[in-house]
């Protein structure tokens, strides 16, 4: 996770949204510019077929879809991307309704014409994409860390080193996820339930406190519909290296 950390540092999207609202709409050209490859792929994926931005009805409500995301989006949805597909799909649903002439199936011909440059384009739009919703939930995941007054640097520098103890940091944060008592106390307190997991987990006091940043940002990325993140950690066994 260190690498990752280090290698999205980037501003809050809460606070580029913020600033949108507020009239910049510079911010927000630059935002819809960055967000097109996701938003061709959500479109592509309702209409089963690859779309090109140019001479598209269907991109053209696409981003239309995605400005009423910005005015809308407030953290308490959850995740931006899953919250910006929803509304882009239904959007795309709405103008289909309205429109009998669209056609479902993609015509072999339109693949059969420059196939290759439209394929690896295709496939290109898909790995955009999963780095942009990875990009996405760790900035979601610094604002809520900003709660417990835990920035990144403070992760990369104190996560766990050794494979058993990165493992019983997933472990622990874990147990507190699954226990609806814990994690409020957790997210009441701002801070972790440590007399409570020492007696549950036998576990000890310097342990929690070696650990502590390392096993609340676990239990957020567990918590929240950080979809891409949480894959991350439930693959983690052993803490393996590499691992979260």
């Amino acid at each position: 996770m260190a690498r990752l950390l280090n290698f999205f540092q980037i501003n809050s999207l809460t606070a580029k949204i913020e600033k949108i609202k507020k009239g910049d709409t510079a911010e927000r050209e630059k935002m819809i510019e960055d967000y097109i490859p996701f938003i061709i792929k959500t479109v592509s994926d309702k209409l089963n077929k690859y779309i090109e931005s140019e001479n598209s009805e269907e991109f053209s409500v696409g981003i239309e879809a995605f400005n009423e995301v910005i005015d809308k989006y407030e953290a308490s949805r959850g995740s931006f991307i899953g919250f910006a597909e929803i509304v882009i799909k239904n959007r795309v649903t709405d103008y289909l309704r309205k429109n009998s002439k669209h056609r479902k199936n993609i015509p072999i011909s339109q693949f059969e014409e420059d196939e290759n440059g439209k394929l690896q384009k295709h496939f290109a739009v898909e790995d955009f994409t999963e780095s942009f919703a990875m990009k996405t939930e760790i900035q979601e995941l610094e604002d809520v860390l900003k709660d417990f007054k835990i920035t990144f640097y403070d992760l990369v520098q104190e996560a766990p080193k050794h494979m058993d103890t990165r493992a019983n940091g997933i472990r622990i944060a874990k147990y507190i996820s699954e226990s609806k008592e814990l994690k409020e106390e957790l997210f009441r307190k701002k801070s972790l339930p440590s007399k409570k997991l020492i007696n549950a987990l036998d576990s000890t006091a310097k342990i929690l406190k070696r650990s502590r940043k390392f096993i609340i940002a676990t239990v957020i990325i567990l918590d929240r519909d950080l979809e891409k993140l949480r894959n991350y950690i439930e693959s983690t066994k052993g803490g393996a290296e590499g691992g979260l």
